[in-house]
């Protein structure tokens, strides 16, 4: 199952979107507040439940960030 979240912020460089999942991540030039963990906690959280998770956007349109988990077989 896919879940995704979009803006319409200014968006996020490509030079940027790897690092944004790491540790104390924070994109140069971007507003104070935040510690850097909550996409690095988040993604921890989705791949302990065997999922991906990830983010598309081009500067100056926006962002969608998505995770994906897998669903239960059926019985």
């Amino acid at each position: 199952m896919r879940f995704e979240v979009q803006d319409q912020g200014p968006g996020i460089s490509r030079a940027h979107q790897e690092g944004l999942f790491e540790k104390f991540f924070r994109v140069p030039g971007s507003p104070a507040g935040g510690s850097g963990l909550g996409l690095f906690i988040a993604k921890g959280l989705v791949q302990a439940h065997g999922g991906t998770i990830g983010v598309e956007s081009t500067s100056g349109q926006g962002a969608t960030f998505w995770f994906t988990v897998p669903t239960a077989p059926a019985a």
